[in-house]
């Protein structure tokens, strides 16, 4: 069962990372390669549809994005300018280190509803993951709040999902346009959940120095249309609870 953040961390933070960093470079430190999740997404979810993405990178294609499932044949090559296809887009090809695990596909609800799934897996630096907040902002999202949301899953304690209220303007041809979304996600290590950047740090750093041992981490994000009565708070709860089992080992 995972484990929550024991009462001491406030306390212990920073001596940890303090003492991380002091013997980051003098002790031997063995990398696990064993993830805590499935890298791989299901095609539908009670009631949700889900096509997995690829996208090609080069500029001057007039399609950059495809689904996995309408490619013919070679699903590595753009079918509409011949390049090579990446299963994430170019800006976040750009971001991360070059073995980062990544996995993003669409659902879509049968009355038309639509959010994103993607998995981020850290590579053998361990430095794909990073605060959600951050990349939000560089995408020019407004950050309007943030809350801890538990997910009922059956046989466990809740899981604690982190949830941003987001807002994004843009000027268009008839004036400026407006979407409100959300942003939900958590972390998944070995055998620990967290929506907490910091805490997924500390757990980071207690193996590193009492374990010797640097275990991947993965990201797990959850995104769609902010509705003005709060029921997307119950989509994100009935969504991760179903998504859960199926990709957490």
């Amino acid at each position: 069962m995972p484990s929550r953040t024991p009462k001491p961390i406030l306390i212990v933070f920073a001596l940890m990372i303090l003492t991380a960093l002091a013997l980051a470079f003098g002790v031997d430190v063995t990398l696990v390669d064993r993830a805590g999740i499935r890298m791989e997404l299901p095609p539908a979810i009670a009631g949700w549809s889900g096509r997995e993405l690829r996208y090609c990178h080069r500029e001057t294609c007039p399609k950059r994005e495809f689904f996995l499932d309408e490619l013919p044949g070679d699903r590595t090559t753009c079918p509409t300018c011949g390049g090579p296809l990446h299963n994430m887009s170019k800006e976040e090809y750009d971001a991360l280190p070059k073995d980062t695990g990544f996995i993003k596909s669409r659902f879509e609800s049968a009355d038309g509803r639509t959010l994103f799934v993607a998995i981020v897996l850290t590579g053998r630096e361990r430095e794909s993951i990073h605060r959600p907040e951050r990349c939000l902002t560089a995408q020019g999202f407004k950050l309007e709040a943030r809350e801890v949301v538990d997910v009922p899953i059956e046989g466990r304690e809740p899981l604690r999902v982190m949830v941003i209220s987001t807002q994004r303007s843009w000027d268009t041809p008839t004036g400026p346009a407006t979407y409100r979304g959300y942003y939900a996600y958590w972390f998944v290590g070995q055998e620990r959940e967290t929506p907490y950047h910091l805490e997924r740090m500390f757990w980071l750093a207690w193996d590193r120095v009492l374990h010797s041992v640097a275990h991947k981490w993965a990201y797990i994000s959850v995104s769609g249309t902010r509705d003005a009565e709060g029921a997307y708070l119950d989509e994100i709860r009935e969504f991760i609870a179903r998504l859960h089992p199926s990709i957490v080992l």
